[in-house]
């Protein structure tokens, strides 16, 4: 079958291209052919055209005499952010881009099935328009099936508006197979959609340790042993590590870039390879984070690690993911001390594999409807 899927934009954000990597390559196992239904990319000018020869000199003058010899001069600067991250998605995701008129019932001729993808695809803040991750495009009298896999809300209140209740409801009734990626998004499902959803795991985890040690290759190791990757860093909590760190004898890397803050120059904003921060896992003895994907790919490595709650991100994500495996006590209380968790991996693995088995049952069952 072909099968097109629909996440949210892929850029900078490491979770957000492994996952879709990964349902990728698990569907294409299963003999389909997919693709990435993506929102066309466009660098919009940063300056009018008559400032821009100005606006070079200016860059050419700071990298050749200003110690920025890093500083991208013709280059868009977003461009330049997501080069790298650009090059792995370019390079191992099958995508379509398509302008907003693209987003039409026509569509319906080009695919078979129509898949919404993983992440917090159902958020709104996230999720623009909303309706569409809801596939408000396709006709409402359309044959094609509708399945969502591992949808997620992002946190346990549904954040819609009346209005978007009312018009998704009757999108997601319309659904074939529902499945969410959160214990609290079955219940969203069924007290305010109306339907039944599954709860499977995120696609990353339908992935080896293999299978990712696969794409990590000509990559540097990293620059020590305590992988550190806060998304919301404060300084109580980068004290804290520079204090465990010296009474573990643990060294700390970083391996991501804060994109989102627009106070951060240029030349210190550029993502790193998606492969390098594969290359972390490797190397780690211990990984602190507030990231989701991060929790997951700990668990996938084999790699201990400390979870930061980021409440403004969604603190269910990672209630949901902890409860799974019955690691809460990765979890950091702001009472207690850094330490190295205790994690029987035999056990971890033993669950991943038979969730991984569910959660792929479930959605050849979906296909198969």
């Amino acid at each position: 079958m072909k099968i097109a899927i629909i996440t949210l934009p892929l850029h900078t954000n490491y979770g957000g291209i492994l996952q879709a990597y990964a349902l990728q390559t698990v569907l294409q196992r299963m003999g389909h052919d997919v693709q990435h239904l993506q929102p066309k990319v466009e660098f919009h000018p940063l300056h009018p055209a008559w400032k821009m020869p100005l606006v070079w000199s200016k860059r050419l003058l700071r990298k050749c005499f200003g110690g920025e010899w890093r500083l991208p001069v013709f280059e868009h600067p977003h461009r330049w952010i997501r080069r790298y991250t650009d090059v792995f998605i370019y390079k191992h995701i099958e995508m379509r881009s398509l302008s907003d008129e693209e987003w039409n019932a026509s569509l319906a001729k080009d695919y078979d099935v129509f898949i919404v993808g993983s992440d917090q695809v159902w958020r709104p803040c996230y999720a623009l328009p909303i309706e569409r991750y809801f596939l408000s495009f396709l006709d409402a009298t359309g044959s094609n099936p509708r399945i969502a896999y591992a949808a997620s809300f992002g946190t346990e209140n549904c954040e819609f508006s009346a209005n978007q209740i009312l018009d998704c409801r009757k999108l997601l009734q319309k659904f074939s197979f529902v499945s969410v990626r959160e214990q609290s998004g079955t219940e969203i499902c069924k007290r305010i959609f109306g339907v039944q959803a599954s709860h499977v795991l995120d696609p990353t985890l339908l992935l080896s340790k293999t299978e990712y040690q696969y794409l990590i290759k000509d990559v540097h190791p990293s620059k020590g042993d305590l992988m550190v990757y806060i998304l919301d860093e404060i300084i109580s909590t980068e004290y804290r590590i520079k204090q465990f760190a010296h009474a573990e004898g643990l060294t700390p890397f970083r391996i991501n870039i804060k994109v989102e803050n627009l106070q951060v120059k240029i030349i210190d904003s550029q993502q790193p390879p998606v492969e390098q921060w594969l290359q972390g896992f490797m190397d780690a003895k211990l990984i602190v984070t507030d990231s989701f994907h991060v929790c997951v790919f700990a668990i996938i490595f084999n790699k201990p690690f400390i979870c930061i709650g980021n409440n403004e991100r969604g603190m269910t994500r990672f209630h949901s993911l902890l409860d799974l495996f019955g690691l809460q006590h990765c979890l950091f209380d702001e009472n207690q001390s850094f330490e190295i968790p205790k994690i029987n991996w035999g056990k971890i693995n033993l669950i991943l594999d038979q969730l991984r088995k569910e959660s792929l049952f479930s959605l050849e069952q979906a296909l198969n409807y």
